[in-house]
């Protein structure tokens, strides 16, 4: 028993280079999912953007200019939000 105990208390729990690697590890995939949502942040960003032209064409096609009106500032409001998205997520990384 005393034996045991002796190899016990004398074993190794573990290194700070086990510690240090778990670490840098869990930031590593933190870097890579943040990654992973700035890409999808920027996709919709584009589309989204991309979309403000097909307001023009609703309007020409005769759409009322105050639906379109509405529909384009509601649009603007989303991409000022993805923006402010993508910069968090910039900041974040």
């Amino acid at each position: 028993m005393a034996l045991a105990l002796l190899l016990g208390v004398s074993a190794p729990v573990g290194t700070s280079s086990n510690y240090s690697f778990g670490f840098q590890h869990a930031c590593a995939a933190d870097a890579v999912d943040g990654m992973k949502r700035l890409n999808l942040i920027l996709k919709k960003l584009r589309d989204a953007m991309g979309s403000m032209k097909d307001f023009d064409e609703l309007e020409k096609a005769g759409l009322d200019k105050k639906d379109v009106d509405r529909m384009r500032s509601a649009m603007k409001d989303k991409i000022n939000q993805m923006m402010e998205d993508a910069i968090y997520a910039i900041r974040s990384l």
